[in-house]
């Protein structure tokens, strides 16, 4: 199995004070893996469900391995020429049209490397009768709070299943809406499943504390620490809140362009321990650097009832911003081109 824990600073930690994950958090782990191709995912899942012990866990992701197979099984099946497949690109953009799965296949993979750039495949229905406008709903409330949907609803264009390609035109990701009955045994939003369980970990980060975002190397300051966070699982527990995968997170602040400080709400384990590395000749990164430092100073020493130095927060965090403007697009396209065609408009 691939490593669990993407953070190297948070793996070292739970080495440190012998914290383990279960093999039921070890699935939900496997399955919302940052990066991961589909079939990394489910083949970390399928020998998870062989070593492990827990035989709720091993019928549980059994079922989630028969579910995905049947998905992609009938993904790719058009026999019956009621549907086309669509190669879309990341900003919703349609890119051809086709009767089969491997030929849109093919195209997807030329028209990426062409491009370079990530496609994704879309299976749609192609509306022949009058029953044709009433589908399976696409769109699903979360029950456990309170939100209830109807199963069947108006054709509204949305694809019956899609698969998202990474340049190299292997899957990361299928979605599929063709197995309503057989979906219904995977359900996510059903409690005591792994697929999106909420981990209760240990997290000993600090306010203030510099952190990048190892899926997208963005950088960020860290708004809440250990303090926060335990207080947080105590709330949980004490209320019996419904949570689940995603809300197993901490408050990070990132520097916009514009120079504001918007915050984000980031999975610990999907961070490192790290202040914007230098890079020479580059103003931007270098404000980044002074702002980063500023915000992180000033909220470290709020955290301890103190105030230190809020006017370099405001005086960095302008600069970043003043750096930034100065960079026009087509300042960023000269420097960027690779070749003449790149600034030939």
């Amino acid at each position: 199995m691939f490593e669990i824990v993407p953070s190297q600073w948070m793996k070292k930690y739970f080495e440190e004070i012998d914290f383990a994950f279960t093999d039921f958090q070890k699935a939900t782990l496997a399955w919302n893996a940052p990066g991961k191709l589909r079939q990394e995912i489910l083949d970390a899942l399928e020998e998870l469900s062989e070593e492990t012990r827990d035989e709720i866990l091993r019928r549980q992701i059994n079922e989630r391995l028969n579910y995905e197979k049947k998905t992609f099984e009938i993904f790719i099946y058009n026999q019956s020429g009621r549907y086309v497949y669509v190669v879309e690109n990341m900003e919703y953009e349609s890119c051809g049209f086709f009767v089969d799965y491997d030929r849109a296949l093919k195209y997807a993979k030329k028209y990426m490397q062409t491009y370079e750039l990530k496609c994704r495949i879309n299976k749609q229905l192609i509306v022949a009768a009058d029953e044709d406008e009433i589908v399976h709903n696409p769109w699903r409330g979360n029950p456990n709070l309170g939100f209830e949907t109807e199963e069947y609803c108006a054709y509204e264009g949305d694809a019956v299943a899609s698969v998202t390609l990474n340049m190299y035109g292997e899957i990361e990701r299928v979605c599929s809406y063709e197995l309503p009955e057989e979906e219904k045994i995977v359900d996510g939003y059903k409690v005591g499943r792994f697929e999106y369980h909420f981990i209760k970990m240990p997290c000993p980060l600090q306010v203030g504390t510099p952190v990048k975002d190892i899926r997208d190397g963005s950088y960020y300051i860290l708004g809440e620490g250990e303090e926060e966070w335990n207080r947080y699982l105590d709330r949980i527990e004490e209320k019996e809140w419904y949570v689940d995968f995603s809300d197993i997170q901490m408050m990070c602040y990132g520097l916009t362009e514009s120079g504001i400080w918007s915050h984000e709400h980031i999975n610990p384990l999907y961070i490192e321990v790290e202040f914007p590395t230098y890079i020479e000749d580059d103003p931007k990164r270098q404000a980044l650097r002074y702002a980063t430092k500023a915000l992180g100073d000033y909220l470290s020493h709020k955290s301890n009832g103190k105030e230190f130095c809020p006017d370099l927060v405001l005086k960095y965090a302008r600069k970043y911003a003043e750096v930034c403007r100065k960079k026009s697009s087509s300042e960023k396209m000269l420097e960027e081109a690779k070749k003449p065609e790149d600034i030939m408009l």
